[in-house]
């Protein structure tokens, strides 16, 4: 269990494995920045080889300087509710962050930090792209009684009991979600598999060289009759070429999901004090993570899925506190996301963040028929000169009936994409539903808004449409072709609940 004692009021340094992570760290930053340099090198030949061995010596030279340097003018301590930081090896820089401007603390825990029982620490303050401090090194105990400092709780002991790996899931209080084997499972199989088979056609595209010399030299080992037969089958190893690099990647998406969010845990750390009630979130097998979020810091929340996702009937939930360039909610800051949730988890976060959901009676909001009619009309026009060249080529009669092709398409998507954008609010929340094949659900407190933008050009205004942004301090919510006057009222009414509330926002 943690010291409670721990206060953190002298300047200190990290762990001493830090400067192992920091060396680390340092060779890969100079490997990405030089990476072409070396690459010259290498290909000049045996006559300057010496020369390449230089640049490799001197790579490492400054990186283990760098990395010395960084760590010895690397220290922090807590005075007067501010995080005190010190840091900087040519140009030093002191950091002051007000612990109630802490939205976030991330404890990670790699393989090498494992071994040596310490963790790394992640800071995020919303005052930067990224995360605004980071710690390589810190003991178990110290990192958990720390971010208990940050974060404001009370309770430091429990909050560092209940992301103790050795503990049984059903020893953290006020679970709320979980997953299991077959749910790693079916989070793999749901992944984007798109990316990961375009990286093994470019790897193929990219090593065909070797590879044909790899291939022509097995070639000639394989006996005449083997080859005969070979041969025969070669149209049909073609054909099943993509499908086993399909099924590769697939494997592939399992394998890392698994390993990412193996043995997920969420709960609730509970308090009668509402500003100290936290979600934590632990996972992962190689790399562990440890995340914790005050609830009311939480500025943002989206459920989405696919139709595979769908198929397995869960969502993705990504919960955002409030972060730099808020309108960006997938750049910069800590993350918490929890790649499959089913309805009772829903309703079980749905209380937690918004626990006045429904405040009032929903009233459900959706776009004008001008939306569809203008969506339709400008892919079909998009698609346009695909009928064009086909009636300069083949003539007009099949030119036409591309066109049409290309309309009753078009019809269907825009159609589509029409019926699934709506909204729902009770007058403080609105929860915004988009998307068709991929669906998204975007859920925000009015009272948490920092802008409303009312949006409305010369032709929707003589069409009586406009539309509506909620942004928040992690992102935003659209209502798209709303009634002129259902906007200016939900505007209103917004701009009341912001102007109205008294709590802390954030």
């Amino acid at each position: 269990c943690l010291k409670p004692n721990r206060v953190f009021d002298r300047p200190q340094r990290q762990h001493a494995l830090g400067l192992l992570i920091l060396i680390g760290w340092q060779a890969q930053a100079l490997v990405r920045s030089t990476w072409p340099v070396f690459v010259a090198f290498y290909f000049q030949g045996d006559r300057d080889a010496r020369f390449f061995m230089w640049a490799i010596t001197a790579g490492c030279i400054l990186t283990f300087l760098g990395a010395v340097l960084h760590f010895a003018r690397f220290t922090f301590h807590l005075e007067a509710d501010q995080l005190h930081v010190r840091k900087g090896v040519l140009v030093r820089d002191k950091v002051n962050i007000p612990l109630d401007r802490v939205q976030a603390v991330h404890v990670e825990q790699n393989l090498l930090q494992r071994l040596f029982k310490v963790c790394g620490l992640k800071i995020d303050t919303a005052g930067t792209a990224g995360s605004e401090l980071v710690i390589h090194a810190l003991p178990w105990d110290d990192a958990h009684a720390l971010r208990s400092r940050l974060l404001q709780s009370a309770q430091v002991t429990t909050s560092g009991v209940e992301d103790d790996p050795r503990l049984a899931d059903t020893d953290k209080p006020n679970p709320v979600a979980a997953l299991d084997t077959a749910t790693l499972l079916k989070v793999g199989l749901s992944q984007n598999h798109l990316s990961k088979i375009g990286f093994a056609i470019g790897g193929l595209l990219t090593f065909q060289g070797v590879a044909w010399e790899v291939v022509a030299e097995l070639w000639q080992q394989v006996p005449s009759l083997y080859r005969t037969v070979l041969l025969f089958l070669s149209p049909l190893l073609l054909v099943l070429s993509p499908v086993v690099i399909a099924a590769v990647s697939v494997l592939i998406s399992v394998a890392t999901s698994v390993v990412k969010h193996w043995k997920l845990r969420v709960w609730v750390e509970a308090d009668e004090d509402p500003t100290k009630r936290a979600l934590h979130l632990a996972q992962g097998l190689l790399n562990r993570q440890s995340m914790q979020v005050p609830l009311h810091k939480v500025q943002w929340v989206m459920w989405e899925n696919t139709w595979i996702r769908r198929q397995f009937g869960f969502d993705t939930l990504h919960v955002r506190q409030a972060s730099a360039g808020g309108a960006e909610p997938t750049s910069g800051g800590l993350k918490l996301t929890i790649p499959a949730v089913d309805g009772t988890p829903t309703r079980s976060f749905e209380g937690l963040v918004f626990p006045t959901w429904p405040e009032r009676r929903l009233v459900t909001l959706r776009p004008m028929a001008y939306a569809f009619w203008m969506r339709w009309l400008k892919r079909t026009l998009l698609w346009s000169p695909l009928a064009l060249l086909a009636a300069w080529n083949f003539g007009w009669v099949v030119g036409l009936t591309a066109l049409g092709g290309c309309a009753a398409w078009t019809w269907f998507w825009a159609r589509a994409w029409h019926r699934g954008m709506w909204a729902t609010t009770d007058g403080r929340h609105v929860s915004v539903h988009r998307g068709w094949l991929f669906r998204k659900r975007v859920m925000v407190d009015w009272t948490k808004l920092q802008a409303v933008q009312f949006t409305q050009n010369r032709i929707q205004a003589r069409r009586g449409v406009a539309h509506l942004t909620f942004h928040t301090a992690s992102g935003v919510a659209v209502l798209p072709y709303l009634p002129t006057s259902t906007a200016l009222q939900i505007r209103d009414l917004a701009c009341a609940q912001v102007n109205g509330h008294r709590g802390a926002w954030m």
